[in-house]
Protein backbone atom coordinates (compact mmCIF):
# COMPACT_ATOMS: atom_id res chain seq x y z
CA UNK A 1 0.00 0.00 0.00
CA UNK A 2 1.32 3.57 -0.43
CA UNK A 3 1.08 6.12 2.04
CA UNK A 4 2.63 9.66 2.17
CA UNK A 5 3.63 11.16 5.71
CA UNK A 6 2.31 14.41 6.73
CA UNK A 7 2.41 15.76 9.92
CA UNK A 8 3.22 12.73 12.16
CA UNK A 9 0.12 10.93 10.68
CA UNK A 10 -0.19 8.26 7.51
CA UNK A 11 -2.48 9.01 4.88
CA UNK A 12 -3.55 6.24 1.92
CA UNK A 13 -2.42 7.66 -1.35
CA UNK A 14 -3.99 6.72 -5.13
CA UNK A 15 -3.84 2.84 -4.32
CA UNK A 16 -5.54 -0.50 -5.56
CA UNK A 17 -5.84 -1.50 -1.64
CA UNK A 18 -8.55 0.45 0.06
CA UNK A 19 -9.98 1.19 3.34
CA UNK A 20 -13.63 1.78 5.11
CA UNK A 21 -15.55 2.56 8.08
CA UNK A 22 -18.90 0.92 7.94
CA UNK A 23 -21.30 2.42 10.86
CA UNK A 24 -24.14 -0.17 11.71
CA UNK A 25 -26.85 -0.14 14.56
CA UNK A 26 -25.83 -2.73 17.26
CA UNK A 27 -28.96 -4.46 17.28
CA UNK A 28 -28.17 -5.50 13.33
CA UNK A 29 -24.48 -5.98 13.73
CA UNK A 30 -24.37 -9.43 13.21
CA UNK A 31 -26.67 -9.35 9.86
CA UNK A 32 -24.99 -6.55 8.26
CA UNK A 33 -21.12 -8.03 8.90
CA UNK A 34 -22.61 -11.55 7.14
CA UNK A 35 -24.23 -9.68 4.72
CA UNK A 36 -20.96 -7.38 3.87
CA UNK A 37 -18.94 -10.70 4.08
CA UNK A 38 -21.72 -12.43 1.76
CA UNK A 39 -20.99 -9.38 -1.18
CA UNK A 40 -17.12 -8.95 -0.46
CA UNK A 41 -15.88 -12.62 0.81
CA UNK A 42 -12.36 -11.65 -0.21
CA UNK A 43 -12.33 -8.13 2.37
CA UNK A 44 -10.72 -8.01 5.72
CA UNK A 45 -13.59 -7.02 8.40
CA UNK A 46 -13.50 -6.21 12.38
CA UNK A 47 -15.31 -4.05 14.46
CA UNK A 48 -13.36 -1.46 16.60
CA UNK A 49 -13.33 -2.19 20.16
CA UNK A 50 -13.99 1.16 21.89
CA UNK A 51 -13.16 2.27 25.27
CA UNK A 52 -16.80 2.51 26.56
CA UNK A 53 -19.18 0.93 23.94
CA UNK A 54 -22.30 0.54 26.36
CA UNK A 55 -24.28 3.53 25.96
CA UNK A 56 -23.63 3.71 21.75
CA UNK A 57 -25.64 2.58 19.59
CA UNK A 58 -23.81 2.14 16.21
CA UNK A 59 -20.94 -0.83 15.77
CA UNK A 60 -17.89 0.62 13.75
CA UNK A 61 -16.67 -1.56 11.17
CA UNK A 62 -12.86 -1.23 9.68
CA UNK A 63 -13.14 -2.56 6.24
CA UNK A 64 -9.63 -3.28 4.17
CA UNK A 65 -9.33 -4.96 0.67
CA UNK A 66 -6.78 -5.30 -1.38
CA UNK A 67 -6.25 -4.92 -5.12
CA UNK A 68 -9.50 -3.71 -6.64
CA UNK A 69 -10.99 -1.37 -8.50
CA UNK A 70 -14.45 -1.61 -7.64
CA UNK A 71 -16.92 1.02 -5.84
CA UNK A 72 -17.27 -0.81 -3.11
CA UNK A 73 -19.98 1.21 -1.20
CA UNK A 74 -22.03 1.28 -4.40
CA UNK A 75 -21.33 -2.66 -4.04
CA UNK A 76 -22.88 -2.37 -0.27
CA UNK A 77 -25.54 -0.05 -1.32
CA UNK A 78 -26.71 -2.64 -3.26
CA UNK A 79 -26.57 -5.82 -2.27
CA UNK A 80 -26.01 -5.67 1.68
CA UNK A 81 -27.31 -2.03 2.44
CA UNK A 82 -30.45 -3.13 4.72
CA UNK A 83 -28.48 -2.35 8.14
CA UNK A 84 -25.12 -0.56 6.94
CA UNK A 85 -26.18 3.40 7.81
CA UNK A 86 -23.15 4.75 6.26
CA UNK A 87 -20.01 3.93 4.11
CA UNK A 88 -17.06 5.87 4.74
CA UNK A 89 -13.86 6.38 2.46
CA UNK A 90 -10.86 6.10 5.08
CA UNK A 91 -8.75 8.73 4.22
CA UNK A 92 -6.32 9.30 6.73
CA UNK A 93 -6.15 7.47 10.97
CA UNK A 94 -4.72 10.14 13.14
CA UNK A 95 -3.73 9.56 16.53
CA UNK A 96 -4.13 12.59 19.07
CA UNK A 97 -4.31 11.08 22.26
CA UNK A 98 -7.07 13.11 24.77
CA UNK A 99 -7.15 16.41 23.11
CA UNK A 100 -7.99 17.51 19.43
CA UNK A 101 -5.07 18.35 16.89
CA UNK A 102 -6.79 20.94 14.72
CA UNK A 103 -3.55 21.34 12.35
CA UNK A 104 -3.03 17.72 11.98
CA UNK A 105 -6.76 17.28 10.43
CA UNK A 106 -6.40 20.54 8.74
CA UNK A 107 -3.48 19.66 7.23
CA UNK A 108 -5.49 16.30 6.07
CA UNK A 109 -8.27 18.51 4.53
CA UNK A 110 -6.16 20.77 2.56
CA UNK A 111 -4.35 17.90 1.21
CA UNK A 112 -7.49 15.79 -0.32
CA UNK A 113 -9.05 19.47 -1.32
CA UNK A 114 -6.29 20.89 -3.71
CA UNK A 115 -4.68 17.58 -4.64
CA UNK A 116 -8.42 16.91 -6.07
CA UNK A 117 -9.53 20.40 -6.77
CA UNK A 118 -12.50 21.02 -5.34
CA UNK A 119 -13.96 24.44 -5.69
CA UNK A 120 -15.91 24.17 -1.93
CA UNK A 121 -16.16 21.98 1.23
CA UNK A 122 -18.63 21.25 3.67
CA UNK A 123 -17.08 19.03 7.72
CA UNK A 124 -19.02 16.79 9.22
CA UNK A 125 -17.86 15.69 12.69
CA UNK A 126 -18.60 12.80 14.77
CA UNK A 127 -17.44 12.03 18.31
CA UNK A 128 -17.69 8.76 19.46
CA UNK A 129 -16.26 7.69 23.16
CA UNK A 130 -13.95 10.20 23.02
CA UNK A 131 -13.18 11.93 25.66
CA UNK A 132 -13.08 16.25 25.17
CA UNK A 133 -15.13 18.86 26.04
CA UNK A 134 -15.97 20.42 22.27
CA UNK A 135 -18.87 18.89 20.62
CA UNK A 136 -19.14 17.79 17.33
CA UNK A 137 -20.60 21.18 16.27
CA UNK A 138 -18.09 23.42 17.85
CA UNK A 139 -15.20 21.13 16.19
CA UNK A 140 -16.89 21.38 12.69
CA UNK A 141 -17.24 25.24 13.62
CA UNK A 142 -13.22 25.39 14.72
CA UNK A 143 -12.33 23.75 11.34
CA UNK A 144 -14.12 24.97 8.83
CA UNK A 145 -13.63 28.70 10.22
CA UNK A 146 -9.55 28.09 9.98
CA UNK A 147 -9.78 26.30 6.87
CA UNK A 148 -12.00 29.52 5.21
CA UNK A 149 -9.10 31.92 6.66
CA UNK A 150 -6.67 29.89 4.48
CA UNK A 151 -8.93 30.98 1.52
CA UNK A 152 -11.17 27.45 1.25
CA UNK A 153 -14.78 28.18 0.42
CA UNK A 154 -17.12 26.52 3.02
CA UNK A 155 -20.51 25.58 0.96
CA UNK A 156 -22.96 24.22 3.66
CA UNK A 157 -25.46 23.41 1.12
CA UNK A 158 -23.67 22.27 -2.04
CA UNK A 159 -20.45 21.33 -1.12
CA UNK A 160 -18.11 19.85 -4.03
CA UNK A 161 -16.63 17.33 -1.02
CA UNK A 162 -17.75 16.01 1.64
CA UNK A 163 -15.50 15.97 4.48
CA UNK A 164 -15.62 13.64 7.76
CA UNK A 165 -13.78 13.39 10.92
CA UNK A 166 -14.80 10.63 13.46
CA UNK A 167 -13.27 11.16 16.73
CA UNK A 168 -13.06 7.44 17.68
CA UNK A 169 -11.24 6.36 20.95
CA UNK A 170 -7.73 8.29 20.77
CA UNK A 171 -7.92 9.00 16.87
CA UNK A 172 -9.40 11.20 14.26
CA UNK A 173 -10.27 8.44 11.35
CA UNK A 174 -10.51 11.17 8.08
CA UNK A 175 -12.29 10.62 4.76
CA UNK A 176 -14.07 12.39 2.46
CA UNK A 177 -16.79 11.85 -0.50
CA UNK A 178 -16.62 13.86 -3.88
CA UNK A 179 -20.25 14.71 -4.20
CA UNK A 180 -20.80 14.72 -7.95
CA UNK A 181 -20.53 11.03 -7.85
CA UNK A 182 -22.36 10.61 -4.73
CA UNK A 183 -25.87 11.61 -3.49
CA UNK A 184 -26.29 10.21 0.05
CA UNK A 185 -23.07 11.62 1.51
CA UNK A 186 -25.17 13.35 5.04
CA UNK A 187 -23.62 11.45 7.77
CA UNK A 188 -25.85 12.10 10.10
CA UNK A 189 -29.80 12.38 8.25
CA UNK A 190 -31.31 12.54 12.07
CA UNK A 191 -28.99 15.26 12.85
CA UNK A 192 -29.23 17.09 9.84
CA UNK A 193 -33.17 17.05 9.56
CA UNK A 194 -33.09 18.48 13.32
CA UNK A 195 -30.91 21.48 11.92
CA UNK A 196 -32.97 22.08 8.78
CA UNK A 197 -36.56 24.03 9.31
CA UNK A 198 -38.07 21.54 7.65
CA UNK A 199 -41.91 21.47 8.21
CA UNK A 200 -42.76 18.07 9.44
CA UNK A 201 -45.91 17.09 11.35
CA UNK A 202 -43.91 14.82 13.94
CA UNK A 203 -40.86 12.73 13.48
CA UNK A 204 -42.48 9.44 11.75
CA UNK A 205 -43.22 11.94 8.98
CA UNK A 206 -39.29 11.46 8.35
CA UNK A 207 -39.64 7.92 8.30
CA UNK A 208 -41.71 7.71 5.52
CA UNK A 209 -39.90 10.22 3.58
CA UNK A 210 -36.68 8.07 3.81
CA UNK A 211 -38.49 4.78 3.03
CA UNK A 212 -39.47 6.59 -0.18
CA UNK A 213 -36.36 7.85 -1.20
CA UNK A 214 -34.47 4.54 -0.11
CA UNK A 215 -36.78 2.00 -1.81
CA UNK A 216 -37.43 4.13 -4.59
CA UNK A 217 -41.38 4.04 -4.73
CA UNK A 218 -42.61 6.00 -7.75
CA UNK A 219 -45.32 8.69 -5.54
CA UNK A 220 -46.36 9.44 -8.96
CA UNK A 221 -47.57 6.47 -9.66
CA UNK A 222 -49.84 6.38 -6.73
CA UNK A 223 -53.19 7.68 -6.91
CA UNK A 224 -54.57 6.11 -4.16
CA UNK A 225 -53.19 4.77 -0.25
CA UNK A 226 -54.39 3.51 2.77
CA UNK A 227 -52.70 4.50 6.08
CA UNK A 228 -53.09 2.26 9.23
CA UNK A 229 -52.36 3.33 12.31
CA UNK A 230 -52.25 7.08 10.91
CA UNK A 231 -52.31 9.61 13.70
CA UNK A 232 -51.33 12.03 14.20
CA UNK A 233 -51.08 11.73 10.35
CA UNK A 234 -47.56 12.22 9.59
CA UNK A 235 -47.85 9.63 6.75
CA UNK A 236 -50.88 10.81 5.47
CA UNK A 237 -49.74 14.50 5.53
CA UNK A 238 -46.41 13.24 3.34
CA UNK A 239 -47.66 11.26 1.48
CA UNK A 240 -51.00 13.88 0.43
CA UNK A 241 -48.64 16.25 -0.42
CA UNK A 242 -47.10 14.12 -2.88
CA UNK A 243 -50.36 14.31 -4.71
CA UNK A 244 -51.74 10.43 -3.43
CA UNK A 245 -55.46 10.51 -2.19
CA UNK A 246 -55.38 8.89 0.97
CA UNK A 247 -57.70 6.99 3.47
CA UNK A 248 -56.37 7.16 7.08
CA UNK A 249 -57.91 4.54 9.76
CA UNK A 250 -57.16 5.29 13.18
CA UNK A 251 -59.32 5.57 16.65
CA UNK A 252 -57.78 9.14 17.30
CA UNK A 253 -58.18 12.35 15.23
CA UNK A 254 -55.55 13.57 13.53
CA UNK A 255 -53.44 16.75 13.09
CA UNK A 256 -55.49 18.64 10.49
CA UNK A 257 -54.13 21.90 11.02
CA UNK A 258 -51.13 20.42 9.06
CA UNK A 259 -52.84 18.90 6.44
CA UNK A 260 -53.14 22.87 4.50
CA UNK A 261 -55.62 22.95 1.89
CA UNK A 262 -56.63 19.71 1.59
CA UNK A 263 -60.34 18.80 1.69
CA UNK A 264 -60.43 16.18 4.75
CA UNK A 265 -63.45 13.98 5.68
CA UNK A 266 -63.89 12.92 9.20
CA UNK A 267 -65.92 9.77 9.58
CA UNK A 268 -67.08 9.12 13.36
CA UNK A 269 -69.44 7.34 14.92
CA UNK A 270 -72.44 8.28 14.85
CA UNK A 271 -72.13 10.16 19.15
CA UNK A 272 -68.85 11.39 18.48
CA UNK A 273 -69.75 13.52 15.68
CA UNK A 274 -71.30 16.31 17.11
CA UNK A 275 -68.30 16.11 19.69
CA UNK A 276 -65.59 16.33 16.49
CA UNK A 277 -67.95 18.90 14.57
CA UNK A 278 -67.35 21.72 17.70
CA UNK A 279 -63.79 21.04 17.97
CA UNK A 280 -63.09 21.47 14.61
CA UNK A 281 -65.30 24.67 14.80
CA UNK A 282 -63.30 25.88 17.55
CA UNK A 283 -59.82 25.13 15.57
CA UNK A 284 -61.49 27.29 12.73
CA UNK A 285 -60.83 24.65 9.96
CA UNK A 286 -64.45 24.15 9.20
CA UNK A 287 -64.11 25.16 5.64
CA UNK A 288 -61.51 22.33 4.70
CA UNK A 289 -62.75 19.59 7.13
CA UNK A 290 -66.14 18.14 6.99
CA UNK A 291 -67.28 15.58 9.32
CA UNK A 292 -70.24 12.83 9.26
CA UNK A 293 -71.61 9.67 11.10
CA UNK A 294 -70.07 6.68 9.96
CA UNK A 295 -73.95 5.55 9.35
CA UNK A 296 -74.11 8.21 6.36
CA UNK A 297 -73.95 6.07 2.97
CA UNK A 298 -74.79 8.86 0.79
CA UNK A 299 -71.00 10.82 0.49
CA UNK A 300 -69.59 11.23 -2.39
CA UNK A 301 -65.76 10.40 -1.23
CA UNK A 302 -64.48 11.54 -4.61
CA UNK A 303 -64.90 15.11 -3.52
CA UNK A 304 -61.91 14.51 -0.48
CA UNK A 305 -58.14 13.98 -0.97
CA UNK A 306 -57.88 12.83 2.55
CA UNK A 307 -60.89 10.70 4.33
CA UNK A 308 -60.00 9.44 8.41
CA UNK A 309 -61.54 6.85 9.65
CA UNK A 310 -62.04 7.45 12.91
CA UNK A 311 -65.58 5.30 13.87
CA UNK A 312 -64.83 2.36 16.20
CA UNK A 313 -65.55 -0.68 13.50
CA UNK A 314 -65.37 -4.82 13.56
CA UNK A 315 -62.86 -5.45 11.17
CA UNK A 316 -65.19 -7.33 8.53
CA UNK A 317 -66.99 -3.68 8.80
CA UNK A 318 -64.24 -1.91 8.57
CA UNK A 319 -62.69 -3.98 5.31
CA UNK A 320 -66.09 -3.65 3.70
CA UNK A 321 -66.09 0.23 3.72
CA UNK A 322 -62.69 0.33 2.11
CA UNK A 323 -63.67 -1.83 -0.47
CA UNK A 324 -65.87 1.50 -1.59
CA UNK A 325 -62.53 3.42 -2.26
CA UNK A 326 -61.53 0.76 -4.90
CA UNK A 327 -58.22 -0.62 -4.88
CA UNK A 328 -55.49 0.86 -3.44
CA UNK A 329 -52.13 1.80 -5.47
CA UNK A 330 -50.09 2.24 -1.89
CA UNK A 331 -50.58 0.27 2.06
CA UNK A 332 -48.65 2.24 4.35
CA UNK A 333 -48.60 0.73 8.22
CA UNK A 334 -47.34 2.41 11.17
CA UNK A 335 -48.81 0.57 14.37
CA UNK A 336 -47.87 -0.13 17.74
CA UNK A 337 -48.00 -3.83 17.16
CA UNK A 338 -45.62 -6.85 17.61
CA UNK A 339 -44.08 -8.00 13.50
CA UNK A 340 -46.15 -10.82 13.86
CA UNK A 341 -49.26 -8.80 14.40
CA UNK A 342 -48.29 -6.21 11.69
CA UNK A 343 -47.83 -8.84 9.22
CA UNK A 344 -51.35 -10.56 10.46
CA UNK A 345 -52.83 -7.04 9.12
CA UNK A 346 -51.11 -5.97 6.24
CA UNK A 347 -51.65 -9.68 4.69
CA UNK A 348 -55.92 -9.29 5.71
CA UNK A 349 -55.87 -6.37 3.87
CA UNK A 350 -54.12 -7.80 0.58
CA UNK A 351 -56.83 -8.35 -1.05
CA UNK A 352 -57.79 -4.46 -1.58
CA UNK A 353 -54.68 -3.70 -3.62
CA UNK A 354 -53.96 -3.00 -7.18
CA UNK A 355 -51.39 -5.49 -8.88
CA UNK A 356 -47.98 -3.97 -8.28
CA UNK A 357 -49.34 -2.24 -5.33
CA UNK A 358 -46.16 -0.84 -2.83
CA UNK A 359 -46.49 -1.45 0.81
CA UNK A 360 -44.30 0.16 3.63
CA UNK A 361 -44.30 -1.26 7.02
CA UNK A 362 -42.71 -0.31 10.50
CA UNK A 363 -41.64 -3.33 12.44
CA UNK A 364 -41.14 -3.09 15.77
CA UNK A 365 -38.75 -4.38 17.92
CA UNK A 366 -40.40 -5.48 20.77
CA UNK A 367 -37.98 -8.20 22.13
CA UNK A 368 -34.02 -8.51 21.77
CA UNK A 369 -34.49 -11.13 19.19
CA UNK A 370 -33.78 -9.25 16.31
CA UNK A 371 -33.04 -12.30 13.86
CA UNK A 372 -36.21 -13.75 14.64
CA UNK A 373 -38.20 -10.38 14.01
CA UNK A 374 -36.76 -10.31 10.73
CA UNK A 375 -37.54 -13.55 9.54
CA UNK A 376 -40.82 -13.45 10.87
CA UNK A 377 -41.50 -10.52 8.65
CA UNK A 378 -39.97 -11.98 5.62
CA UNK A 379 -41.78 -14.92 6.16
CA UNK A 380 -45.58 -13.82 6.89
CA UNK A 381 -44.99 -11.49 3.76
CA UNK A 382 -44.11 -13.39 1.47
CA UNK A 383 -47.30 -14.96 0.94
CA UNK A 384 -48.66 -12.15 -0.58
CA UNK A 385 -45.81 -9.70 -1.51
CA UNK A 386 -42.80 -9.72 -3.33
CA UNK A 387 -39.18 -7.99 -3.49
CA UNK A 388 -39.13 -7.61 0.14
CA UNK A 389 -36.44 -4.88 1.59
CA UNK A 390 -35.53 -4.25 4.64
CA UNK A 391 -33.75 -1.17 6.39
CA UNK A 392 -33.20 0.36 9.40
CA UNK A 393 -33.70 4.28 8.13
CA UNK A 394 -32.50 6.93 10.27
CA UNK A 395 -35.84 8.39 12.09
CA UNK A 396 -36.03 4.26 13.06
CA UNK A 397 -35.67 3.87 16.76
CA UNK A 398 -36.43 0.24 17.94
CA UNK A 399 -37.56 -0.63 14.93
CA UNK A 400 -36.89 -1.27 11.19
CA UNK A 401 -39.06 -0.36 7.85
CA UNK A 402 -40.19 -2.89 5.02
CA UNK A 403 -41.00 -2.41 1.22
CA UNK A 404 -42.70 -4.99 -0.62
CA UNK A 405 -44.57 -5.27 -3.63
CA UNK A 406 -48.27 -7.13 -4.09
CA UNK A 407 -47.81 -10.21 -5.53
CA UNK A 408 -51.71 -10.83 -6.14
CA UNK A 409 -54.04 -10.09 -8.87
CA UNK A 410 -56.20 -7.37 -7.59
CA UNK A 411 -59.55 -9.75 -7.55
Amino acid sequence: MNKVKIANHTMIENTEDKSYLIFVDHRFSKMAEKAIKFVLPQCQLKPYELNNNSDFNTVFFKLEIKNTSDDIPKMIKKSASSFVDFVMPVDSIIDIGNSIKYEKIEDVIRKIIDNCGYASFKIEVKKVDHKLDETAKSIEVHLGGDLEKLGYKADLKTPKVMMYAILLNTSVVIGHVDTSMQKDYILDLFRQSSKEKIEKLNRAEFKIEEAAKFFDIDLSKCHIGLDIGAAPGGWTHYLSQKGVRMVAVDKALLNYKKMGDKKVLILADEIDTPKIKEIIKTENLANTISVESIVNESIDFKNYDIIHIKANMEPNDRLELLKKFGKFDLLAIDTNTSPLESTTIVNSLAGLLNPEASLVMTAKLVTRNFNKHVSTVEAELSKNYKSIKLKKLPHNRREFTVHGVYKGNGK
